[in-house]
């Protein structure tokens, strides 16, 4: 009863102010969750890239091309169809990318070439500056 009185008591601008203090303070905790959620998201940014990294097959070239303009099927150095898809291998461990194309067998396998650990839940495609330190070189479109 006593709380019925207390509030009863109180002018009706003191329980909007009240009430719309609370409103504010709810408000500013629901932006502040946002506002930390609004990262860029991990998986996204392991497939984005400024670039597409190839590797043939027969003659061992290592090239790339702008995301702009994606390569044929053929090796602009030998021009045989061997090529496949550059793919990086991020190892957390020691910081570095493993470039290998993304073929079966021991070729593409997911191992850091640094410190040799099988790297698992580690692809992500590597940027232009990755393979030009892997070897790459530019096509023109």
């Amino acid at each position: 009863m006593q709380i019925l009185e207390k509030n009863f008591g109180q002018s009706p601008a003191r329980n909007v102010i009240r009430q719309l203090a609370g409103s504010l303070t709810l408000f500013l905790a629901l932006v502040a969750i946002g506002a930390v959620g609004c990262g860029k998201d991990p998986a996204l940014a392991a497939i984005e890239s400024d670039a597409y990294g190839f590797q043939c097959m027969k003659c061992n070239a290592k090239f790339f091309t702008d995301r702009k303009s994606p390569l044929g099927s053929k090796c602009p150095q030998c021009q045989q169809d061997y090529i496949e898809d550059a793919m990086g291998y991020w190892c957390e461990k020691d910081k570095h990318m493993t470039i290998r194309p993304r073929v079966p067998g021991p070729e593409g396998a997911s191992v850091c070439e640094k410190c040799g650990v099988q790297l698992k839940n580690a692809m992500i495609s590597p940027q232009e500056k990755d393979l030009k330190a892997w070897g790459a070189t530019k096509t023109p479109p």
